[in-house]
């Protein structure tokens, strides 16, 4: 067995009923890692070019990394990936809790579908034996209750990532959901899930995770839970809870986006307002803490609301995306609706930072005419109107009324709704952009543009503890764009590690930037250097680019929204007057990956270069 690797994955044939195991070799492991890195190697080479995402002949995973289940700190992380349904490109979103190190115990790095199963199914992966499950008793049920039924029949000790009614019903902003809250929540992944008749993935297990130097492993975790707890490096002070700590801050600084991302922080969204979003006011509601497995930092938490319009018995804490998305966004200081629209979103199964980037779109249209009380279901869609972003979000779960429009994707909802409404819609390829905005720092419209909507990838928010400017130079002022996209490859190429290697993001940045390479040879038995890292994460790079353009959905010839670059500059707030300059921190970016500036196309050189001589072809022939 590989030191961090069960070696293996899983392979289903859904159409067939057949499960067969791969090995992974050398080459996927030392080339591409683990994560997305071998998922997007593996359905690369398998899927044809252009396949329908929601067809039997797609493909979609979830895996693993070689720091899941370990002894690493944040090794608590799995990836679901395929072909996104939403826009059209590669898709991968991940998640944390429990599931991701019990997958890896049950016995696999990975597991892979294709084809349609005749009926509702589930797949159980049990210490190494696989099998597929009726799921037509659990199909409809919410992600709560099919974890609770599952959890009945087979154990309380087994872990659970499944679709609720969203994504059954093929919504683009469907996802995946664990441990009633945890969720790999974007490109609407869930949605071919539920194209394939699978309800769920169940795992249980108690295999070991060898390692490669077990000493080493444990003396890397002391040294690092003291940087987290003790010297309280980077984002460490999130355990006090976790990352709705920023939400307050965001709404004032510019960096969370107000109304529709027409309004400006501190101005259209008051000090009075954000206050109300304090993370102190989340205490009130909170009944315990809730972290990943063996993390330290236990940055999440459950709460209820006792009585109300939103009462609630039981409901993951919202993160900050999700607070800023239904919060400031929707003009809405309503901690309690903000509270019931996440947990309308997990139990339903849909992706917060698109359905809130939704609702927001959908009040402003309302505000401007373009949509009435008869398309809302009399709903009065109002800045801030809490019971009624509830409402709408709940429709946009179940696909019915005005939430069946918005649930296709801002894109094709602006198109149907017309008369302007695609001015309004803040999205790439369909994709809700999420909430930090390019006009508080502007390389994250390059990473938005580059990933739709996707903000974990890079910018100096993804900068951990260490960094100096010799390993990626931003320079201290916004308005100092330029070098800006240069600093991104590096960032990019060093995400791609973490996200892939299956650590947590957050974690990485509450440490010192050697804390993934250091845990990765200490549990692999590979020398790791931040050199290597990066040449692993450029290679991971290159093929998902050259993936979206063999699908003919290449982000870098998309629409961008003018609005969000500051076109026209806000004229109040603090970062009133500014534009971001979009045009040369994207040239920036393509010519330090070496990508063409009129298609983003990985030079063949490149390619070759990175030994990816079959994608070299497809692009190129010869």
């Amino acid at each position: 067995m590989g030191c961090g690797y069960m070696d293996k994955v899983l392979w289903v044939d859904l159409a067939k009923g057949t499960l067969e195991d791969q090995a992974l070799n050398d080459d996927l492991k030392f080339n591409f890692l683990g994560g997305y890195g071998i998922g997007l190697r593996l359905i690369y080479s398998r899927q044809r070019a252009q396949v329908d995402p929601l067809s039997g002949e797609a493909i979609i995973g979830l895996m693993t990394g070689p720091l899941t289940g370990t002894g690493a700190v944040i090794g608590t992380r799995y990836t679901v990936l395929a072909k996104s349904p939403l826009t059209g490109t590669w898709g991968d979103a991940n998640s944390g809790g429990y599931f991701g190190p019990a997958l890896k115990m049950a016995g696999y790095d990975g597991v892979f579908l294709t084809g349609t199963a005749q009926h509702p199914v589930y797949i159980l992966i049990d210490n190494g034996k696989a099998s597929i499950h009726d799921a037509r008793h659990i199909w409809g049920k919410t992600t709560y209750e099919t974890e609770d039924i599952l959890k009945r029949e087979h154990g309380k000790d087994i872990q659970v990532a499944s679709i609720g009614p969203a994504g059954e019903m093929l919504n683009r902003f469907s996802c995946v959901v664990n441990d009633k809250g945890r969720v790999a929540a974007r490109f609407g992944l869930g949605a071919v899930l539920g194209s394939k008749n699978v309800k769920a993935v169940v795992a249980k297990g108690n295999l070991p995770v060898e390692v490669a130097d077990p000493e080493a492993v444990k003396e890397l975790r002391k040294k690092y839970v003291r940087e987290i707890r003790v010297e309280k490096v980077g984002f460490s002070s999130g355990y006090l809870i976790g990352t709705p700590g920023y939400t307050a801050a965001g709404a004032l600084n510019g960096d969370s986006p107000v109304k529709n991302w027409k309004g400006a922080g501190s101005v259209d969204f008051t000090q009075e307002e954000a206050e109300h979003l304090h993370y102190t006011k989340l205490f009130e509601y909170r009944t315990r803490k809730y972290g990943c497995w063996r993390c330290p930092i236990v940055c999440g938490g459950v709460v209820s609301i006792k009585e109300g319009p939103f009462a609630l018995e039981e409901a993951h804490q919202p993160e900050y995306e999700t607070m800023a998305a239904f919060g400031s966004n929707c003009g809405n200081s309503d901690l309690e609706s903000i509270i019931a629209a996440n947990d309308v979103c997990n139990r339903y199964g849909i992706d917060t930072i698109s359905a809130g980037a939704a609702v927001a779109f959908a009040i402003e249209c309302y505000e401007n005419g373009l949509i009435t009380k008869e398309d809302t279901g009399g709903l009065e869609l109002a800045w801030g109107n809490g019971e009624a972003i509830v409402e709408l979000t709940k429709q946009i779960a179940l696909g019915k009324g005005l939430g069946a429009i918005l649930s296709k994707g801002l894109d094709k909802a602006a198109m149907e709704i017309g008369n302007g409404a695609e001015d309004l819609a803040i999205h790439v390829m369909g994709e809700g952009i999420a909430m930090h905005d390019p006009r508080f720092e502007p390389a994250m419209a390059v990473i938005y543009k580059m990933f739709p909507g996707k903000h974990i990838q890079a910018s100096q928010f993804c900068k951990p503890a260490g960094f100096g400017p010799d390993i990626a130079d931003f320079g201290t002022r916004r308005e100092e764009q330029a070098g800006r996209g240069r600093g991104l490859r590096v960032l990019e190429c060093l995400c791609n590690v973490v996200n892939c290697a299956g650590a947590c993001l957050f974690g990485y940045l509450s440490t010192n930037y050697q804390s993934i390479p250091e845990f990765l040879t200490a549990v692999t038995g590979l020398e790791w250097t931040l050199d290597r890292a990066i040449e692993v994460g450029e290679r991971i790079s290159n093929l998902r680019q050259a993936f979206n353009i063999r699908e003919k959905a290449n982000p870098v010839t998309a629409r961008f929204p003018a609005r969000a670059l500051g076109i026209p500059p806000l004229e109040a707030g603090p970062t009133a007057g500014f534009t971001v300059d979009l045009d040369l921190i994207l040239g920036e970016y393509l010519d330090a990956m070496g990508w063409s500036r009129d298609e983003g196309k990985p030079s063949r050189a490149k390619l070759q270069s990175l030994g990816l001589e079959d994608v070299a072809h497809d692009l190129y022939g010869g």
